[in-house]
């Protein structure tokens, strides 16, 4: 994940044509290639849970090899909770019966995932976050209820998602979310698995371990006019949720916004509204657009926005000692969250 940061921070991405999947051009009637960001030579080969298993444990290797965290002991694992994002249940993409679709997610995939793993994590600390850009946020809040509340010291986020699937792609094809040489402002698909392990001051300490950076506050809530319901996203959901972050820091913001746009227009005309509802409070805010890099990662975009900054606030790239997190699901859902350097 290091590595994946500092590509982003040096603004690399490597958009490809893909070749599966092609849509045609109103203008020429020809067929020409949607372009996105697939992992290319890791996730070749697999559809869609299978993607998502492979993305998943390729996350989570990478966070065992860390100094910290690498052969730690069953007990370990017995006091961390397993909460796993990804994006909604959908019965079209899934081919399933109405209703079938989470259904089958648990079965294909949380609980294949949660048995590959190998880790002592019991049965009843393992749940499922369904709701796509926002599943991070909420996965958190989750979490520290755990901890709070079952003698948890630690969790596990699990963030993955992929839009590389045919059906998939032709639904958001069908209305007019990709990005194509004649409509440029869709989202360019993209893939990504992230894990982030949260863990308590207490036990981090008690292990001889220091973190850099502490979640401080994390606010979540609903959009009533999001993008699913057909109505205009004026955008109050997020404002309240950035609100209720802000409240509880020096007033103007001028850190860093890590965002979630992804190039289509009711994204921006959420967050232009957003910026109209808190005015000053925002102050001077530079934003940070992942998307632009890497395409639009879905649910796996929050859990990638928090690890960019950390990794920025861990090497005194942040403007402040405080960065955000802001992320909106297309079907209402909305978070933010607060990091800060453990050291400010």
């Amino acid at each position: 994940m290091d590595a994946a940061c500092a590509a982003i921070r040096a603004g690399v991405s490597r958009p490809r044509k893909l070749r599966e999947f092609r849509v045609v051009e109103e203008e020429s009637q020809e067929d020409i290639p949607v372009s996105g960001h697939p992992i290319r030579g890791y996730t070749d080969g697999f559809q869609l849970i299978g993607r998502w298993l492979r993305l998943a444990q390729g996350a989570v290797e990478d966070m065992l090899s860390h100094p910290g965290v690498s052969g730690m002991p069953a007990a370990f694992w017995q006091k961390t909770g397993l909460v796993v994002v990804t994006p909604p249940a959908d019965d079209e993409v899934f081919l399933s019966e109405p209703g079938g679709a989470l259904e089958q997610i648990r079965e294909s995939y949380l609980h294949p995932l949660h048995r590959s793993l190998g880790l002592a994590i019991d049965e009843p600390n393992v749940e499922l976050i369904p709701i796509g850009h926002a599943g991070t946020a909420a996965g958190l809040v989750h979490g520290q209820q755990w901890m709070a509340s079952r003698g948890l010291e630690r969790v596990l986020t699990i963030s993955v998602d992929s839009y590389m699937d045919e059906l998939l792609l032709h639904q958001l094809a069908s209305h007019r979310r990709l990005k194509t040489e004649d409509h440029p402002v869709g989202l360019m698909p993209g893939e990504a698995g992230v894990c982030l392990l949260v863990e308590t001051d207490v036990s981090a300490r008690r292990r001889g371990v220091e973190s850099a950076i502490l979640i401080d506050t994390i606010a979540t809530g609903r959009e009533p006019d999001h993008f699913g319901s057909g109505r205009q996203n004026m955008g109050r959901g997020l404002a309240a949720c950035i609100q209720e972050v802000l409240s509880r820091l020096p007033s103007p913001f001028d850190g860093d916004i890590y965002a979630d746009l992804n190039g289509e227009q009711w994204r921006s005309h959420e967050w232009g509204c957003v910026r109209v509802h808190l005015g000053p409070r925002l102050g001077a805010a530079r934003l940070h657009l992942p998307g632009t890099y890497v395409g639009d990662v879905g649910a796996a975009s929050g859990a990638l926005g928090v690890c960019l900054a950390a990794h920025d606030l861990s090497r005194g790239h942040g403007r402040q000692s405080t960065s955000l997190v802001i992320s909106s699901s297309e079907h209402g859902e909305v978070g933010c969250l607060s990091l800060r350097r453990s050291n400010a």
